[in-house]
């Protein structure tokens, strides 16, 4: 049985990859108590999400597997130096996408380094354009995401936009993807699969981003579900945000954030945080099967939407999404799903 294989978004889940954060520990180092607890707790808090994540679809039949952590001595050596701290494996469908029978690594996190050398060992193909230190300056895939590739069986989507240029979809076309695709250009503000996922065929949800998009040509016949307003809005009003101190860039769920702690996370977190003000996260889901789909919170328009067509919303809490500006897709990437390649469109 080949190790990879996934075409769509919501074929039956066989296999899975849920990141992973930091243990609290790796930030023992900190002087100020305050900042070390708070950021301690973010951690804590996250891993235990992501574990509750990993039964919850362990439940449902799939297997899980998960990224390493770095060696943590040389992590706090250097973690304060340069740009400060590195993100942690926690969003692998950003770095990676299995496309059919082969995953694709766009960005090469060594933290992924040996679950790709077992599934090259099992005989599956991982392709890689970078360098063997997982960093090649002439990488033409450099500061792309895989997050902005979308998958419809034998129709690919690409955002080309803030985190894909054309010229790097070209590339994944010619060396990864064969004559059997179709290649469709989707343009929103970026990270395509955050913008809108397919639970089944038909059924679509999209948010507010899809402006660009053309959903009625592309998806002739679907039921599309808009999302408008971004979920943080929501938290921001019945939790204790500020937003004078961190104006939509990131939030701590049910916490006023010191200036201390602001401080430190705008000036050695800023690789971990996104502007989650305009992320909708209740777009970004994992579908087990056709049947059944993972979201962070509740949605009551989702969530009515999905049971008009016969799907079960699942919730697996994530409950600082809008501190790592990651939803469940992003923290998810599928290795192989049920099936084969069809056409859908």
């Amino acid at each position: 049985m080949n190790p990879i294989n996934s075409y769509t978004s919501w074929q039956p889940l066989e296999e899975v990859i849920v990141g992973r954060a930091y243990t609290p520990d790796y930030f023992d180092f900190i002087e100020n108590a305050q900042v070390r607890n708070q950021l301690q707790q973010i951690l804590s808090e996250t891993e235990e999400d992501l574990g509750n994540l990993q039964k919850t679809i362990e439940t449902y039949g799939a297997r899980v597997r998960r990224p390493d952590l770095p060696n943590k001595h040389h992590f706090q050596q250097g973690q304060m130096q340069g740009q400060g701290a590195p993100l942690p494996p926690l969003t692998p469908r950003d770095w990676q996408i299995t496309l059919g029978d082969r995953l694709l690594r766009v960005l090469a996190m060594q933290e992924l380094d040996g679950l790709c050398k077992e599934y090259k060992q099992a005989g599956g193909t991982v392709i890689s354009r970078h360098g063997p230190t997982g960093w090649d300056e002439n990488c033409i895939l450099n500061q792309a995401s895989a997050s902005c590739i979308v998958r419809v069986g034998r129709d690919v989507f690409f955002d080309n936009s803030d985190f894909l240029r054309p010229d790097q979809t070209r590339w994944i076309v010619d060396n990864v993807l064969g004559p059997e695709y179709r290649i469709h250009e989707a343009i929103t503000d970026g990270h395509g699969d955050a913008v809108f996922a397919i639970l089944k065929p038909g059924v679509l949800l999209s948010s507010k981003h899809d402006v660009n998009l053309n959903l009625t040509a592309d998806f002739p016949g679907w039921d599309v579900c808009k999302i408008w307003d971004s979920s943080i809005w929501a938290a921001m009003e019945v939790g204790k945000f500020k937003y004078e101190q961190s104006p939509g860039a990131w939030y701590v769920q049910g916490q006023t954030p010191t200036a201390e702690f602001t401080e430190f996370v705008n000036t050695y977190l800023t690789k971990w945080t996104g502007f989650v003000a305009e992320t909708v996260f209740d777009v970004n889901c994992l579908v087990l099967d056709e049947s059944h789909v993972i979201f962070s919170a509740y949605n009551r328009e989702v969530f009515d939407y999905c049971r008009r067509h016969r799907i079960e919303p699942i919730i697996s809490e994530l409950r600082h999404s809008y501190f790592w500006d990651g939803g469940i897709s992003c923290c998810t990437q599928d290795i192989r799903r049920r099936g084969g390649l069809e056409t859908y469109l």
